[in-house]
């Protein structure tokens, strides 16, 4: 079982998708209709899915994007999932695009991926553009014109001083006319610069009135991401020790998502002898209610 998007990340990719793909390269563009994730034949299909259009097609394109904070591996069998959920209920294959904002850890989002059959036989691919926002120079960027911008552009390569070109991301959003608009590109730029600036920098660049901006909607979404990658450490783990983790150990680990038991139950994947021993410490380790959930 996939942990799937929650509210806040899709949220994310709906109001930020043209200058995502700008940033990937993808264009021009003329317009872009995210499409929202929609029962048909009892699937689902997968949430960051958009319609573009572009000046020299008279249709629009499926694309998909997907954005994580950090690298994983799981990502390329996810953007399977995906890529093929999105053929059955469409008869399409998406552009796919891999985005993630920081570098921790030598794991990439691999740029493909082949599965065969046992025997050999039946073989399926899939590949995608993959975009690592550390590996972009921010001076491709600049000077700003569009605030949609600003958050991304924290977390790509700078030279030199960090400061002007955070200043310039502040610059540029406080020209937007609607306070609502205003304030919450303000919040999400604080958060993503946040994954690699120190917070006394960002304290003296992102104060309104005395007060540093917030964004419930975005530290939600990383809370979730980080809870999400733990998930995926643990899961990983058990898999490279004990080889396929069974679903009732993979879905007991997912339902935990406060930080204190999943931190519980991540040393106790690094200590478990098996699976079973590895079960016994998980229904040890968590709260009576969330153990009973769990089973």
């Amino acid at each position: 079982m996939r942990f799937k998007y929650d509210a806040s990340s899709k949220w994310l990719i709906e109001t930020f998708a043209p200058e995502l793909l700008r940033i990937a390269g993808v264009g021009p563009i003329v317009s872009v209709k995210p499409l929202p994730g929609e029962l048909v034949q009892s699937r689902q299909l997968p949430d960051g899915l958009v319609e573009v259009t572009f000046s020299d097609r008279s249709e629009p394109v499926l694309h998909l994007i997907e954005v994580n904070t950090y690298s994983y591996a799981s990502t390329a069998s996810e953007l399977l999932d995906d890529v093929l959920l999105t053929y059955l209920n469409r008869r399409v294959v998406p552009e796919v695009i891999a985005i993630t904002l920081h570098d921790r850890g030598n794991v990439r989002v691999a740029p493909e991926i082949r599965v065969r059959s046992p025997s050999g036989y039946t073989r399926l691919e899939a590949g995608w553009r993959v975009v690592n926002l550390w590996e972009l120079n921010a001076v491709d960027f600049l000077p700003l014109t569009d605030p949609g911008l600003a958050p991304w552009v924290t977390l790509m390569k700078i030279d030199g001083s960090p400061e002007p070109v955070l200043q310039q991301c502040r610059d540029v959003i406080e020209t937007l006319p609607a306070p609502g608009r205003r304030a919450n590109l303000l919040g999400v730029t604080q958060i993503l610069a946040g994954l690699r600036f120190d917070e006394g920098m960002l304290e003296k660049l992102f104060r309104v009135e005395g007060k540093m901006i917030e964004s419930p909607v975005l530290e939600k979404w990383f809370r979730q991401r980080e809870i999400a990658a733990y998930h995926r450490a643990i899961l990983e783990g058990l898999e490279a020790r004990f080889g396929t983790v069974p679903e009732d150990v993979s879905a007991a680990v997912r339902v935990v998502t406060d930080e204190m038991s999943v931190g519980e139950i991540r040393k106790a994947s690094y200590v478990c002898t098996s699976l079973d021993d590895f079960r016994a410490r998980l229904a040890q380790s968590l709260p009576p209610q969330t153990s009973a959930n769990a089973n």
